[in-house]
């Protein structure tokens, strides 16, 4: 039986110039040797995982207890980190918004350390930032919501309109804020499809609790299956306990309570 590949590298080039670059030395002047630490184990963390890293609330915690500074000052350091384009923020529409973090720069030393490997490797076309004649022969642009059977558009093949650069778009979101007021996203209209448990407990968990939290412990649930590679057996059940340990309280709006009045206006 063939050995499964590796995910992500074992090691990754680093260049002896690296602290003549002229981005590195802003970064230093502007967070001191913080920055370059924060940006370095960033590097460790993509490549560990392949090209990209999940990027939620969590990510800055995790680097904050790993390099002993605060949580702030970290969350300060990713954000410039993505204004200077020293790595990437991309935002998925996917059966649940997921945001990661990437570079050109990184894909290329990917790209390069698989080289080696002498087999296809797929990459999520959602999360893929080379461009066609940038991509190695052997690397296979697959659409990503295509392989988890969650994509509704058929052809699959165009991430430009559900994903984006977050860090690109912010600008032009603020200049359009006002001209979009009142349009519906057409994806916002379409249903939501939870690939971590039955739609029956999604939907039940989401009125309890609000959309929003349940999709944030959602993430941390494919977040643990994705590092022991193994699924939950229960998971709206976990989820609960989860959220008794934190302290997360019920929605306290009920919908059917004041159904009554809402109706008659």
């Amino acid at each position: 039986m063939a050995r499964p590949m590796k995910k992500g590298l074992d090691y990754f080039p680093f260049d002896v110039d690296f602290f003549s670059d002229r981005k590195i030395r802003r970064l230093q002047a502007s967070f001191g040797n913080d920055g370059v630490a924060v940006y370095i184990c960033l590097l460790c963390e993509i490549y560990n995982n392949g090209y990209y890293i999940e990027y939620d609330e969590e990510l800055a915690e995790d680097i904050s207890a790993q390099l002993n500074i605060k949580y702030t000052l970290t969350t300060q350091i990713l954000n410039y980190l993505f204004s200077r384009s020293l790595l990437l923020l991309i935002e998925c529409k996917l059966a649940v918004p997921v945001k990661v973090i990437t570079a050109e720069s990184v894909q290329r030393r990917y790209q390069a350390g698989k080289k080696s490997a002498r087999r296809d490797i797929e990459v999520a076309a959602e999360f893929w930032v080379l461009k066609t004649d940038e991509t190695e022969s052997f690397i296979k642009v697959r659409p990503f919501s295509e392989k988890s059977g969650n994509n509704p558009d058929k052809n699959g093949n165009n991430p430009d309109k559900s994903c984006k650069n977050a860090s690109k778009e912010k600008k032009g979101k603020e200049m359009k804020g006002e001209e979009r007021k009142g349009k519906e996203s057409p994806v916002a209209s379409a249903p939501v499809f939870c690939p971590v448990m039955s739609q029956e407990d999604y939907d039940i968990l989401c009125k309890e609790y609000g959309k929003e939290t349940i999709d944030k412990y959602i993430r941390k649930i494919e977040k643990w299956q994705k590092k022991r590679g193994k699924k939950v057996s229960e998971p709206a059940a976990v989820i609960q306990k989860w959220m008794e340990q934190d302290g997360v309280k019920k929605d306290t709006f009920d919908e059917d309570k004041y159904a009554f009045v809402i109706n008659n206006f």
